[in-house]
């Protein structure tokens, strides 16, 4: 009973290190952040009240937070951002705020002062703009807004890819034109190996398969997150466990030692107390034992999770999974490096 009692502590003190008030502290900053930002802008810093409003948006995403990031970038000349965030504005706010009407008053002079791309491309295409700005799958809900001068558009859709550039003019709309292009026909200039090796016309309406040679395989960064989540994991819970261990090997160690004051000749004699003495002092060293090895255990996996962390092989893969054995349980690593 003891033991299980022990082992409750353990658990207990483990759930109690999780953070719950997360979400307090993120609000708590994001409202340092903000009023960082308005004593900059009281100062005249817009610049630097910039930073400040965007890492309170980063954190919290209230409609005072972004209504003055989006005043400021249109103060510090960044329209385009400015149009996204008073557009987000009107989306956070009631239908029947008084306030609507001046985000309104904004967007139209950030309209005017834009361009905007309407692109037209098959449903499902992935579109970038300037190879930088992924704007997700067609069809898109609205014009793309960009600082008006020459952008590259680019559809991709599976394996093929198609790229137009425009001339955006400030409040004008100018259209990215993917409709009459057969994305889902082969790249243009594709050829078809012919019996005497040399090159001929498509043979068919889908993109040729790479060779073993030009096969790349792609290894997401998840596993190594996920490795260093698990073994980090693992070196908390055990350096939890030694802790609560120790503190409960002390605590035997003490009632220990005051059974010793009041039984002094226990060596040989079997009476209550002499027992109680004995079953004592087994339990304090086999927590300290166990104290130790869980602490040990634990320093092992916490340079296991730094060493992952920073020497993580290009091309590796990694499967984790629970071993559970009579007496035993932890976690075992299989993959290849």
């Amino acid at each position: 009973m003891r033991r299980a009692v022990r082992w409750a502590t353990v658990i207990a003190v483990l759930g109690a290190a999780v953070p719950a008030a997360a979400d307090d502290v993120a609000q708590r900053d994001a409202e340092a952040r903000f009023q960082e930002g308005l004593d900059r802008v009281r100062a005249h810093d817009l610049e630097a009240a910039l930073q400040s409003f965007r890492q309170a948006t980063a954190l919290m995403r209230k409609p005072a937070i972004v209504w003055n990031l989006a005043l400021t970038e249109e103060k510090t000349n960044h329209p385009v951002d400015a149009l996204a965030h008073f557009k987000e504005y009107l989306r956070t706010i009631p239908a029947t705020d008084p306030e609507r009407a001046r985000a309104q008053k904004h967007i139209d002079g950030l309209n005017a002062a834009t361009g905007h791309i309407d692109v037209a491309a098959p449903n499902g295409a992935a579109i970038t703009v300037d190879q930088t700005q992924s704007l997700g799958a067609t069809p898109l809900a609205d014009p793309i807004d960009v600082q008006p001068g020459h952008h590259d558009v680019e559809a991709r859709l599976g394996t093929l890819v198609k790229t137009v550039t425009v001339e955006a003019l400030a409040g004008q709309t100018t259209r990215a034109d993917f409709s009459a292009l057969d994305l889902k026909g082969p790249t243009a200039g594709a050829t078809a190996p012919q019996a005497n090796g040399e090159a001929g016309p498509p043979t068919s309406g889908e993109a040729p398969a790479p060779s073993a040679d030009q096969a790349s395989t792609y290894v997401s960064p998840t596993a190594r997150v996920v490795t260093v989540i698990a073994v980090g994991g693992a070196a908390v819970i055990a350096a939890g466990a030694g802790l609560v261990l120790g503190i409960d090997s002390n605590n035997l160690a003490g009632l220990a030692k005051g059974l010793r004051q009041q039984n002094p000749t226990c060596l040989g004699v079997t009476s209550s107390g002499c027992q109680q003495l004995a079953s004592d002092t087994s339990a304090q060293e086999s927590d300290h034992r166990a104290s130790t090895v869980m602490w040990v255990v634990g320093g092992v996996l916490a340079a296991g999770a730094v060493g992952t962390f920073f020497l993580w092989p290009r091309g590796a893969t990694v499967t984790v999974a629970p071993a559970v054995a009579p007496g035993t349980a932890g976690l075992t690593a299989v993959g290849t490096f």
